[in-house]
């Protein structure tokens, strides 16, 4: 949709908001409602606390308090929520100490002034926080934050429009989620059938003799992992990591920094040791892997790729000990029984593998990358249309 601009402008004389329609006004925040903070620490919550508490996170954690009941906007005080955590509520909650609350608005309607702040806090937050150990906002920035104030009824029409168009742009980017998820489904679903049934559906099957893995092709064996690969702990990367290393160090979630020293060479497979046991990595080169991860020798007669996709398949939470922190040993590892046929099948399925997850692959990216947008766009219209910088009356 194109959205026309209002009749005529004037300069805001703030230099980031810059011109701003005619009749509007700006005012500092401190002159359009009371600023407070809460009176709760983290500690505080109750699970299963019959309010909300709002803590300096996009999530909302239950207390069996309330300080507050009304319309109020909150946001983090310090920590990484500065500048990105806001709430809008109108009911009674508590909140934390660390969480700015802002309440009894005057010439501005509370979810308008919610959207405004929400969408444009940030440009001046944190080119003035305080630096100690984290990012923190001072009071005085806050209150002398500046603010555009259109007449009541037009800041109730810009939000009563914005409600509506971020609805559409909501559901967009719910389905382009759902897809995602689907779309992981089928990848999974692929790798599974393949590994455990193999690529022709018409030969004759026999029962695996391994309860997670059920019916396998007839000329197919089970062997243990050991017989596939070789697990060899990762180290702890401390005293190696660099900033200006040539190695990946591998953790869990894939690279997250770079070594002077390696610990293997070749195409591995990385699995989890501790933390997040059931995702694993498939990796080739030169590269370092932290201690909570496993590395693996691959064997001459395993096909690299086809041993990844086999691990994918593997029901972790059969053999994984320990409730709060998830944990494998070498152990139970390598005595997994895994369906395995001759080296040139294995190369078969591993070829199949890449060719029809790198096209799932692919329609993943594209729906995330429609998310991403989609979000650009939702944030650009609602600080278009609160700035004044769009018209939006006559399509509300």
């Amino acid at each position: 949709m194109k959205y026309s601009k209002y009749p005529s402008y004037k300069d805001s004389g703030v230099e980031w908001l810059g011109e701003i329609p005619e009749h509007w006004e700006t005012s500092r925040l401190k002159f359009l409602c009371n600023i407070t903070t809460g009176g709760k620490d983290t500690e505080n919550k109750v699970d299963d606390g019959i309010y909300p508490f709002y803590v300096r996170s996009q999530t909302v954690e239950r207390i069996n308090s309330y300080s507050f009941n009304g319309e109020a906007i909150l946001t983090a005080g310090d920590g990484v929520g500065v500048g990105k955590v806001f709430h809008y509520v109108n009911d009674k909650f508590d909140f934390h100490q660390r969480v700015y609350m802002f309440y009894a608005f005057q010439k501005v309607a509370g979810r308008f002034l919610f959207e405004y702040i929400k969408n444009n806090f940030y440009k001046v937050a944190l080119a003035g926080v305080a630096k100690s150990t984290v990012d923190s906002l001072r009071l005085p920035l806050i209150q002398n934050f500046m603010i555009t104030v259109p007449p009541l009824q037009e800041q109730q029409t810009i939000s009563n429009y914005l409600d509506k168009a971020t609805a559409k742009i909501d559901t967009l980017i719910s389905k382009q989620t759902k897809l995602i998820e689907l779309l992981k489904e089928k990848r999974q679903a692929v790798i599974s059938t393949a590994v455990t049934r193999g690529l022709d559906s018409t030969v004759a099957m026999k029962d695996s003799g391994v309860e997670w893995l059920g019916e396998t092709p007839e000329h197919w064996i089970v062997s243990k992992f050991k017989y596939n690969a070789r697990i060899q702990g990762g180290k702890d990367q401390k005293e190696v990591i660099d900033d200006n290393g040539q190695y990946p160090v591998y953790g869990s979630g894939g690279i997250f920094g770079y070594a002077n020293d390696y610990l293997y060479k070749g195409k591995s497979v990385l699995l989890g040791r501790k933390g997040t046991v059931d995702k694993p990595l498939y990796v080739e080169g030169i590269f370092w892997t932290v201690d909570t991860m496993y590395y693996t020798h691959i064997k001459p007669n395993t096909h690299p790729k086809w041993f990844y996709y086999s691990c994918t398949c593997i029901h972790f939470d059969y053999f994984q000990y320990g409730s709060a922190v998830p944990s494998m040993t070498q152990e139970d590892l390598h005595n997994i029984y895994f369906p395995t046929q001759k080296y040139d099948e294995q190369k078969a399925i591993a070829d199949y593998l890449d060719d029809k997850t790198s096209k799932i692959d692919l329609l993943v990216s594209k729906a995330t990358k429609a998310i991403y947008l989609l979000k650009e766009k939702r944030t650009a219209l609602i600080s278009s249309a609160v700035t004044g910088k769009i018209d939006v009356r006559e399509v509300a």
